[in-house]
């Protein structure tokens, strides 16, 4: 089960150890936590650095940017506050999920109400800075991972779009707020020299898997019809449809040249943009 303990953090010996091996081992009062799988299924093998893999059926949402270890947590919806509705306390441990930009304020709100995650759309550079106290543009080339994320405020993140003021696309909000409720397991770990990037596993509840159920693979291939998202640039975030693409590159305002595609946007309007910074969603 996803609240299940699979590992023991000890911290007097910064060591994970299996649950079985933990549970025999005589500890001192508040030095160890129990680590919770996350996820429905069965472990399958271990890994060399003593955790566990997990077999299991799960929905993947990846994210643009993040900080952080993984954690497990129960997918929470974040409500804006409202001096005239009633607001419910966010659980201690839940991962919260919010639609637009992080704060730096909604950052430490998050921290001290004891929650182990933020999901949310994008944050401007001064607040994440601000809240990790580092340079984050220097924690991206680090080599040395685990040393740089034990200086980390402990609050997993994962951005969606990354740095910035935009709001988390309509599908991937769907989602999210298709599986509140559920335990996800959250990991922000995001290095460019090591090519990793946040994500967001969840399982899949055994009431919707039958017998029928088959994994859904993601198509990232570009072509004529297919729905995108735009990545960068001035109409980052927007969604659309591939129109057409030019046999030729295009000239940008930039100055650059390249390969383009012409998108038929939801809002009804036409935008030229480059391939590399289009990526299909469905």
């Amino acid at each position: 089960m996803p609240d299940q303990p699979v590992l023991r953090l000890t911290a007097s010996s910064r060591k994970i150890e299996q649950e079985g091996r933990a549970q025999g081992t005589p500890s001192s009062p508040g030095l160890s936590s129990d680590i919770p799988a996350g996820l429905h299924g069965r472990v399958v093998g271990f890994t060399s650095r003593g955790g566990v893999v997990i077999e299991s059926h799960a929905a993947v949402i990846q994210g643009a940017l993040g900080a952080g270890k993984q954690v497990a947590g129960v997918l929470t919806m974040w409500q804006p506050h409202n001096q005239y509705a009633y607001v419910q306390a966010i659980p201690p441990g839940a991962i919260l999920i919010v639609p637009g930009p992080l704060t730096f304020s909604l950052l430490h709100q998050a921290l001290n109400s004891g929650v182990v995650g933020v999901i949310a759309s994008s944050v401007a550079l001064r607040d994440l800075e601000g809240f990790l106290r580092a340079d984050y543009l220097h924690l991206l080339k680090l080599t040395a991972l685990e040393q740089a994320l034990e200086q980390l405020p402990p609050l997993t993140l994962m951005l969606t779009e990354g740095i910035g003021s935009s709001n988390m696309p309509v599908h991937t909000m769907n989602l999210l707020t298709h599986y509140q409720g559920s335990i996800g397991l959250l990991s922000g770990t995001t290095s460019l020299t090591h090519n990793y990037f946040p994500e967001l596993v969840i399982s899949i509840p055994l009431a919707e898997i039958d017998k029928e159920w088959q994994a859904v693979r993601p198509d990232s291939t570009l072509a004529l019809g297919a729905q995108v998202r735009v990545c960068g640039g001035a109409r980052n975030g927007a969604v659309g449809m591939i129109d057409y693409f030019y046999s030729y590159e295009q000239v940008f305002a930039s100055g650059l040249r390249a390969r383009a595609a012409r998108l038929r946007l939801d809002d009804g309007s036409f935008s030229t943009v480059p391939l590399t910074l289009i990526e299909r969603i469905c």
